[in-house]
């Protein structure tokens, strides 16, 4: 029986409905809980008690009950819906204003304060006076207490801070919604949330996988500096929460060492979780396999953004979609391996499935893997938001690289971290010391430009080579020019391949490296960083000074040879060069192999390098901080994109298991964990080769479409010219 007021519909095949009051009660009490790690649990309690203040409207009742009576005669829903949020908007902009846009935005997403202005002017008084009368009359307590108003003072020193601490408020209260109404359609899957291990277990079987590896590895110069590279990283966990530096040579195990770093850091310290943020999917799926050997499949949560949630309005919780939507994982789990894209998009985003993990974030250690990555125009707002976090929530970052950018101390160009605050966890003797312990490779720098035939031709003279190129266009060109492409030992990777191709083309290479066999890899550059690929000689296109000293990670990497590995950066005659911030770096890259007595093993040509390349460049060039300190969060989101066209994925029907998947959601419609099972078989799309190619692709559920066109088994997906020249596809994905 239908209670006079009531939250939600029942479940299929249910007649229980799920209450107003309890809803609303239960709610509250989640987002305090939540909202305590931010030091502002009565703030959550507020916002989660007055989040749905607005179903008291006797309308919303009865548009609950045309759903269910919809539903049992499985006529279509009714299409008028009746907002609610605004009305617990406005008692919060009457009692609390800065709860007004965590609630009016808790389905639609964080506006900005000007539309919330507006829609409060339109809220009709009757209506509004009704709803107020109708939860006193279910004797809910709807007034707030005066400590409330002092908890907010001292939470942020700016208003970039403010903002922040409205994402992480905003955050605690639409996962506290999410958690219990999936509680109420969805009681087994509920039930599943959570972890059964801790950051403490974690790191009792990482030691003991490591004391395992360290018996059977063999004493040479590279496992006796991963082994010291180990050491160094357990002793510095026990230093003060705040920013860190791990300066490691490619081929140190800086994997493995930053993780022990950030769990036992964790432990020491009473965080909650490690997320470990690369800007490679490849590196994502080789981290992730590394760590899954350590820990088991369930201990790590691999969250990719290759496949996005609808982001429609969720008010409907009871459709199908809006159900999966509710499964969309919040990171309540102690390991999180994700994409750079995933991390920083979520914390400059406005919408729900975006900012619901947010609070999960506090109490942590992130892991900036390959932290050079970064794009210079974000670089503002990023560290922005990374100080605020370190400053007032309990984080600890971890830049981890072996090519350290420069961002620490103030410059004309970029606000880092403050002066003196980074600390390096292994120290700059010592580090240099491991540089030129694993300098394994010696480089060549052609006089004369090179043609794509006059790379084909040197390459053909060699069993075993790697050649990586600066755009994916230029990866097929190489192809096109070897006579003998279609030959076994010649492999292509790049994001024109799907995941799971890409992880087959992986491990056949390795396969064939290990087996001394012919192997040929022409690759763009997802190789270069964190892919753990060892080839005697490695061409590298002139680009970026990091992506080339990233590429000779890939030579001779276990240091093994007889020789020194060869690494040959040439100047292409053909293709194009990424524009803004690739080219000023490739400049600054040309000018510094100009050099003669360019040490190559010295980490600290890279503050240098990369002081130059910020210099000139604009480090907020999307403006994204200026209307942060607005707080237009619709605008900061549009404007925050690491890569700069948004992408669609597409589903490639790779093998049986993408088959089976694929019918199963063709004939059921999109499930919960759909999703993530079809991860290894995205490929995304920019908005142009997504537009250009309608005839070639089949939508399958709402959002997610299957590809229809040719897929080559060495090329990948077939988009033709489409390809263009710009590296953030490969660069950060």
């Amino acid at each position: 029986m239908k209670p006079k007021f009531a939250a939600h519909t029942p479940p299929r095949d249910s007649d229980t409905w799920h209450g107003l009051k309890q809803h609303l009660q239960k709610v509250a009490t989640r987002a305090k809980q939540f909202a305590e790690k931010l030091d502002a649990g009565e703030l959550g309690y507020y916002a989660g008690l007055w989040h749905d203040l607005g179903k008291y409207n006797f309308n919303f009742q009865k548009y609950l009950e045309q759903c269910k009576a919809a539903s049992q005669s499985e006529d279509a829903e009714p299409r008028d819906r009746v907002p609610h949020a605004i009305y617990g908007a406005k008692l919060a902009a009457e009692r609390f204003e800065p709860l007004a846009p965590l609630i009016f935005g808790h389905h639609a997403g964080l506006q900005s304060y000007g539309k919330l202005g507006d829609r409060l002017k339109e809220v009709d008084a009757t209506t509004y006076q009704s709803v107020l009368q109708n939860a006193a009359l279910d004797a809910l307590d709807l007034n707030i207490s005066s400590s409330a108003a002092q908890q907010l003072m001292g939470l942020f020193q700016d208003k970039s801070g403010y903002e922040l601490l409205l994402r992480l408020l905003f955050s605690c209260l639409v996962d506290a919604d999410y958690l219990d109404t999936e509680t109420h359609f969805d009681p087994e899957m509920a039930a599943q949330r959570g972890s059964r291990t801790t950051v403490k277990k974690l790191w009792e079987s990482l030691q003991v996988a490591q004391d395992q590896l360290l018996a059977q590895a063999a004493d040479t110069p590279v496992n006796q500096v991963r082994s010291q590279v180990y050491q160094a990283c357990t002793e510095a966990a026990s230093l003060p929460p705040g920013v860190f530096r791990l300066a490691v040579p490619t081929g140190g195990g800086k994997t493995r060492s930053g993780l022990a770093f950030a769990l036992a850091h964790a432990v020491q310290y009473g965080l909650d979780r490690v997320i470990v943020a690369v800007p490679y999917t490849s590196i994502i799926e080789q981290t992730v396999e590394v760590y899954r050997s350590i820990f088991g499949l369930d201990a790590v949560l691999e969250h990719h953004s290759a496949v996005k949630p609808d982001e429609g309005n969720e008010e409907d919780a009871r459709s199908r979609q809006a159900q999966a939507r509710l499964a969309t994982q919040n990171w309540d789990v102690p390991l999180i391996v994700t994409t750079t894209v995933q991390l920083f998009e979520s914390l400059f985003a406005n919408r729900t499935s975006r900012c619901r993990k947010l609070h999960n974030i506090v109490k942590s250690v992130i892991i900036l893997d390959e932290v050079q990555t970064l794009p210079a125009k974000l670089l503002k707002p990023i560290l922005s938001v990374l100080k605020e976090l370190c400053r007032q929530y309990q984080v600890s970052v971890v830049l981890c690289t072996a090519t350290q950018p420069a961002l620490e101390g103030e410059t004309p160009y970029l606000e880092g971290f403050t002066a003196g605050t980074v600390r390096d966890i292994i120290p700059k003797a010592t580090a240099i010391q491991h540089f030129t312990a694993l300098n394994r490779v010696s480089y060549t720098v052609p006089i004369e430009a090179w043609s794509w035939l006059d790379v084909a031709q040197s390459i053909q003279q060699q069993d075993q080579a790697l050649v990586i190129l600066n755009t994916r266009k230029d990866a097929l060109a190489i192809l096109d020019a070897l006579p003998n492409a279609n030959e076994d030992y010649i492999f292509h990777l790049s994001t024109l391949l799907c995941g799971q191709h890409r992880r087959q083309v992986l491990q056949q290479v390795r396969d064939r490296l290990t087996t001394h066999e012919p192997c040929i890899l022409v690759s763009t550059q997802v190789v270069e960083a964190g892919v753990d690929l060892d080839f005697p000689i490695v061409y590298r296109a002139i680009g970026p000074l990091d992506r080339i000293v990233q590429a000779a990670g890939r030579c001779n990497r276990e240091g093994r040879r007889p020789q020194k590995g060869q690494v040959i950066i040439f100047n292409p005659q053909e293709g194009k060069m990424p524009p803004g911030e690739y080219r000023k770096a490739f400049e600054e890259t040309a000018i510094l192999l100009s050099r003669e007595n360019l040490d190559w093993d010295d980490p600290s040509i890279f503050e240098t390098y990369f002081r130059r390349v910020y210099l000139g460049l604009d480090t907020d060039a999307n403006k994204v901080q200026n209307y942060r300190e607005v707080f237009d969060f619709p605008e900061v989101a549009a404007r925050f994109k690491l890569i700069p066209d948004d992408t669609t994925p597409v589903v490639i029907e790779y093998n049986d298991r993408a088959s089976e998947i694929i019918h199963r959601i063709q004939r059921y419609g999109l499930r919960s964990g759909d999703l993530k099972a079809l991860q290894p078989y995205l490929i995304n799309l920019r908005n142009r080769e997504f537009q250009e190619t309608e005839e070639l692709r089949e939508a399958i559920a709402p959002g997610l479409w299957l590809w229809q066109g040719n897929y080559d088994s060495q090329k990948g997906i077939a988009i033709g010219d489409m390809a263009i020249v710009r590296d953030p596809a490969d660069l950060i994905f």
